[in-house]
């Protein structure tokens, strides 16, 4: 895809750029994954001497504290991540997609699925913004840094590209 440039960039600097803008959006992400996992105990862990007895409930189900939306909107931006990271065969996965599918069909999948991916981002930061859930500041920032990848990432591979 050949993007005309709006101003000229250096491919070194627009490299750099790419590969900071790749870290930065990694990094919550992976702050949101690691906080989904349940904490461990402390290896050699002593009991306090008078510890108040905490009260099970009694259906004897834990009452795990998270919210299942904010969990699912987290996989659907760390696919979006994905999907911009340089050198993933996306084309060549498209192109036997193609073959199997009608080419209306194709084209409104591929046209949805875009946008499905590019809105995703915005979509999740904007909910963790407004509804408290363990993972909300890593949904916000992550949310954002991936919607900048997915707008800032053609200019950059073009100036890549150029250079």
């Amino acid at each position: 895809m050949n993007i005309p440039a709006i101003f000229p960039l250096d491919h070194r600097l627009a490299l750099a750029a790419l590969t900071a803008l790749l870290l930065a959006a990694a990094a919550p992400l992976a702050y949101a994954w690691a906080r989904l996992l349940p904490e461990e105990p402390p290896p050699f862990e002593t009991a306090p001497a008078a510890a108040p007895e905490q009260q099970a409930p009694s259906n004897g189900e834990v009452r795990r504290e998270g919210d299942s939306f904010s969990v699912f909107l987290l996989i659907c931006v760390t696919l979006s991540y994905i999907l911009r990271f340089p050198g993933l065969p996306v084309s060549a996965a498209l192109q036997r997609i193609s073959a199997i599918m009608p080419q209306d069909y194709f084209n409104w999948l591929l046209l949805g699925g875009r946008a499905f991916f590019a809105v995703v981002p915005g979509l999740a930061a904007a909910y963790s913004a407004a509804r408290p859930n363990p993972i909300r500041m890593a949904l916000i920032v992550g949310g954002l840094l991936v919607l900048a990848l997915w707008l800032a990432s053609p200019v950059l591979r073009a100036a890549i590209a150029a250079g």
